[in-house]
């Protein structure tokens, strides 16, 4: 077994990133701004998320509503598969994250819209 780390999820305004894939499992470590956002999105698959550094929160949407989930350094924050979700940073974040399967991703337009305004996104 071994990996290979390419530059993924990099942009100018939000971070740089880094990902890989091991055994079917998508990887990627990323940094993210203040000021910034990643996600705005739902995943077919469980995302884990472990905050290394900084400080950020994850955003969700359960049954219509937006709850916020401020995260823990070195604690593991699960999403499970098919919850809309976005990540704040409220200072520069360092993040390493995981799929139980291949990273794959749709958009959830309008969800999270109070988060993102005045934001620079991966889309943006």
């Amino acid at each position: 077994m071994g990996f290979k780390l390419d530059e993924w999820g990099s942009f100018l305004k939000v971070g740089t990133g880094y990902a890989t894939d091991v055994d079917g499992k998508w990887c990627s470590f990323l940094e993210t701004k203040k000021g910034a956002y990643r996600g705005n999105h739902i995943h077919p698959c469980d995302q884990y998320t472990v905050l290394l550094g900084g400080s950020a929160m994850v955003v969700k949407e359960i049954n219509g509503q937006l709850i916020e989930y401020p995260m823990t350094e070195n604690e593991v924050h699960v999403t499970p598969k098919g919850v809309a979700h976005i990540l704040v940073p409220l200072e520069d974040a360092i993040l390493y994250e995981w799929w139980q399967g291949p990273f794959e991703a749709e958009p959830c337009p309008g969800v999270f819209d109070e988060y993102t305004k005045n934001r620079d996104g991966p889309s943006d």
